[in-house]
């Protein structure tokens, strides 16, 4: 008499045990880059600066017939350490972002923004900016990034040295 074999399919005890344990690896190492703040911060905070520079860039197109349209103004408060972007279209200031600096530094071609300090780049009616220069931020903590401005007005992050 044949003893009757049933086919089975599945998976073994072994095999889901190593898939958990994988799992919970990756898991480990993939909140291990959100869960410090003073990394997203400057992410954070450098999106938010290309958004405002080209945001300023689109204003100042559209106001051509004004000498210099926009402004934005990148500071450090001292009161509480944050960054704070103010976008001034004619004499109307409005910050448009303000986020905690947690640690980071922040620094507009190669000078460190101390507590309290700021730089402020202006675009004309070309939309370019007024003083004709290209310059480079660079925001540095536990990560490193550089948002580069281009004497025409256009702002872009770089991997590398800005032009």
């Amino acid at each position: 008499m044949k003893s009757p074999c049933k086919s089975q399919s599945g998976f073994t005890l072994i095999e889901l045990v190593m898939v958990i344990v994988l799992i919970g690896i990756l898991s480990y190492g993939a909140a291990s880059l959100y869960s410090s703040r003073d990394g997203f911060a400057g992410f954070i905070a450098k999106d938010q600066l290309i958004a405002s520079g080209l945001l300023a860039q689109q204003v100042a197109m559209g106001m051509s017939a004004t000498a210099n349209p926009v402004s934005l103004k990148v500071e450090r408060r001292s009161s509480d350490d944050f960054w704070v972007f103010t976008l001034t279209k004619v004499g109307h200031p409005s910050v448009i972002f303000s986020q905690d600096a947690s640690g980071n530094s922040i620094s507009v071609d190669d000078v460190i923004l101390t507590a309290g300090a700021s730089h402020t780049f202006t675009w004309n009616s070309n939309a370019s900016l007024s003083d004709s220069t290209n310059h480079h931020v660079h925001f540095v903590g536990t990560n490193t990034f550089r948002v580069c401005f281009s004497a025409s007005g256009y702002v872009y992050q770089s991997q590398a040295a800005c032009p």
